[in-house]
């Protein structure tokens, strides 16, 4: 008796759990970012099928699209986007690149020549789906309008890229269902998918799982050929990201400073001249205080883009030694850069007689731009760290005492994992010795900055 008594209060816990569940199973809201030709005959599948499960389906469509038609009498709602293109050019870039791969294709002697003109026309179609990208971004009623239909998810196809920004622009998560990518690109880099090119062809080299000696030579090269056709423009959609995203530090602190506006504190965002993340403009609850500077939004993307190429692209290609030496060099470009942020905040009497005018309770402030605690202890207000992250954890390990042996904790954006070998460990200890010098030396130029500021030793 005991036994079934039992069993029915964990049949009833179980029913319970699944009602519970009723309302994430059914009526889900999704949000389509599609690709054309037979990228979009894959996700089609998929809206089809999410239909037929009874979730309400909302596709972004651009009026140039070739493959998708809006419908008013189909069970999904389109949501079409203007852009400064029309079909023919769609129409025109497709064929270009199906005649070039299947009438040109590439022998020993026309091998650079067609991967010369395959980049040309990736170029184009790169041009092409940042224009997509700005029709959606770009139009505030749209995103508004986006916002308030409150999606659950987004589904795309990331040879279109631009769907996983549109999801963090929403604060949505999103889901990739990926047909291909030449040479599997997308799909080794992105997606970590084990591809050994001695054994595994290259999609669309028509090579077999058989492959011959000159065969797999050529699997190879076609594998590096693509992944510089691919990677010569990955850099330029970083810099694209980084614009409409913010850079990362300020997203931390962009969520804590909304956050605490929602909850109706009072906000004042100190913001330089030439930020190319936080957007003054735009419709806000935070309220924006210039800081003026001498140098420009172009040169500060200058600067940022080399850092990313070089941190992104470049630094697997150079000696443990010159990646330091050149981190030290961009460090050093950095840290001019700040210094000027700095001057514009601290030296300004103008300014800081109106912020103490303004009597704040604190100021919260990321340390990897440094002066927020300098900048606190003038205005005489206590202040707050919030902390993204920095080089091999040296603000971390050095100033918040947090417990980072290098045998078993990698240093932060070393790219090495929990578990590693000797080497790796060595490496990492390596790591953290070369980030602590570089701190410890930017530290005590600051020391001097903040001693001729305060007149005393801080």
């Amino acid at each position: 008796m005991a036994f079934a008594t039992s069993v029915s209060k964990k049949h009833i816990q179980f029913i319970a759990f699944q009602v519970t569940l009723i309302g994430t199973v059914f009526c889900g809201n999704v949000l389509i970012w599609p690709a054309e030709a037979s990228h979009w005959l894959n996700v089609k599948i998929i809206i089809q099928e999410l239909i037929r499960r009874e979730h309400n389906v909302t596709i972004l469509v651009s009026n140039a699209s070739l493959f998708i038609t809006p419908h008013a009498e189909t069970s999904e709602r389109f949501e079409v986007y203007p852009v400064p293109f029309g079909k023919n050019y769609i129409d025109s870039l497709i064929k270009e690149i199906v005649n070039l791969w299947l009438y040109n294709r590439p022998t020993t002697l026309t091998f650079w020549q067609f991967y010369k003109e395959l980049g040309k026309l990736i170029s184009k179609a790169n041009k092409m789906n940042r224009q997509l990208c700005d029709g959606v971004l770009a139009s505030q009623d749209l995103m508004a309008r986006l916002q308030r239909d409150k999606y659950d998810v987004l589904l795309s196809d990331p040879v279109t890229i631009g769907g996983d920004l549109v999801a963090l622009k929403l604060g949505i998560p999103f889901v990739y269902s990926l047909r291909f990518t030449p040479a599997s690109t997308v799909e080794r880099h992105c997606g970590k998918m084990p591809s050994p090119p001695s054994y595994a062809p290259a999609a669309l080299s028509e090579l077999t799982d058989q492959l011959s000696f000159s065969e797999r030579i050529k699997n190879i090269v076609s594998y590096h050929l693509q992944d510089y056709v691919f990677q010569s423009y990955w850099g330029e959609w970083d810099s694209y990201y980084s614009e409409i995203l913010d850079y990362s530090h300020w997203m931390n602190l962009k969520l804590v400073t909304e956050e605490l506006a929602s909850m109706g504190h009072n906000i004042t965002v100190l913001v330089h001249s030439a930020s190319l993340s936080v957007n003054t403009t735009s419709a806000s609850a935070l309220h924006f205080e210039p800081i003026e500077v001498g140098f420009t939004s172009d040169g500060l993307r200058s600067l940022w883009e080399k850092f990313l190429r070089f941190w992104v692209y470049e630094k697997a290609q150079v000696s443990f030694w010159e990646m330091h030496s050149t981190m030290r060099s961009l460090s050093r470009s950095i840290s001019h850069i700040q210094r000027q942020i700095c001057d514009g905040a601290v030296k300004s009497r103008k300014l800081l007689g109106k912020l103490q005018l303004s009597q704040y309770d604190v100021l919260l402030s990321d340390p990897v731009l440094p002066c927020g605690e300098l900048l606190a202890e003038l205005l005489r207000v206590p202040f707050i760290f919030t902390l993204r992250f920095s080089p091999g954890f040296a603000f971390e390990r050095l100033c918040g005492q947090i417990l980072t042996p290098p045998s078993y904790v990698p240093a932060a954006t070393s790219e090495l994992q929990e578990k590693m070998s000797f080497l790796e460990r060595t490496e990492n200890l390596l790591l953290y010795l070369i980030h602590d010098l570089l701190q410890l030396l930017v530290w005590k130029e600051w020391d001097s900055y903040y001693s001729s500021v305060l007149g005393e030793f801080p």
